[in-house]
């Protein structure tokens, strides 16, 4: 009877062992999955010609196979899916939106990458267009977010001179633009090691673009904080360069 009870008592004790050690390993395991880094992860900047024309500005988000990108001076902006093959061969399949605009083209990029650079060429399905894009991996990807830090009130005026104001609080957005346009929406840290947001921005009041777009974000620190958004869907896709201002300049700006 004696020889019982101490069996099941050891099994027990080996069963309590076994679990408690369990637990930081999962822990563990769990922390390191949402911290792993793709090669292709990150924000990428550098310029690109069009038929031997250029350069053009290009700054490309990655994330997890995702891409949005754009180019202020092309005037144009993209979103699709980029992979690593071999370890080395770069792929993006794009689709390319006049920026502010509608789609109009899609596009195929292939090149090889390694930590610090992505070098590439691309040719456009319907206007035929080839060139280079030579991307530098910007080091601000590792800079850990915050939603804390991008509370508070940003402008925005595009090249036209449409002003776009957006209030940021725990990352809700709401918004209004000098046409009368509508915004709320939301940005969420995808990486809590990485400086990269989803968003998720609803139009409203906006005729022909009203409807929910999809997109990335990153938070640039500075003297004039910057929050540049990439926001798209099938019809219309918008690029924000939002600039924290006073509330007494939003005041002012109306």
């Amino acid at each position: 009877m004696l020889l019982i009870r101490y069996l099941c008592f050891l099994l027990v004790s080996l069963s309590l062992t076994a679990c408690v050690n369990l637990v930081p390993k999962a822990a563990e395991e769990i922390e390191s999955a949402q911290t792993v880094k793709s090669p292709l992860d990150g924000i990428w900047q550098g310029t690109f010609d069009i038929n031997g024309r250029g350069n053009y500005d290009f700054t490309a988000l990655h994330i997890q196979g995702r891409s949005t990108a754009v180019s202020v001076k092309a005037k144009a902006m993209c979103r699709g899916r980029v992979e690593l093959q071999e370890e080395q061969y770069y792929m993006a399949r794009y689709e390319l939106f006049a920026l502010d605009g509608a789609p109009f083209d899609q596009a195929t990029i292939t090149g090889t990458v390694d930590q610090q650079a992505i070098r590439s060429h691309f040719i456009t399905m319907n206007g035929g267009d080839i060139g280079a894009i030579n991307l530098d991996y910007n080091p601000l990807y590792e800079r850990k977010p915050e939603l804390a830090e991008l509370d508070g009130h940003w402008l925005f005026i595009d090249r036209d001179g449409l002003e776009t104001k957006m209030s940021i609080s725990n990352g809700q957005i709401v918004g209004v633009d000098s046409d009368g346009c509508g915004y709320q929406g939301t940005l969420a840290i995808i990486n809590p090691q990485y400086n990269l947001f989803d968003v998720v921005l609803n139009v409203s009041s906006c005729d022909s673009v009203n409807g929910e777009y999809i997109g990335l974000a990153y938070f640039e620190p500075g003297k004039k904080p910057l929050v540049h958004i990439d926001a798209l869907n099938n019809l219309y896709g918008f690029h924000y360069q939002l600039q924290r201002v006073s509330a007494s300049e939003i005041t002012a700006s109306r």
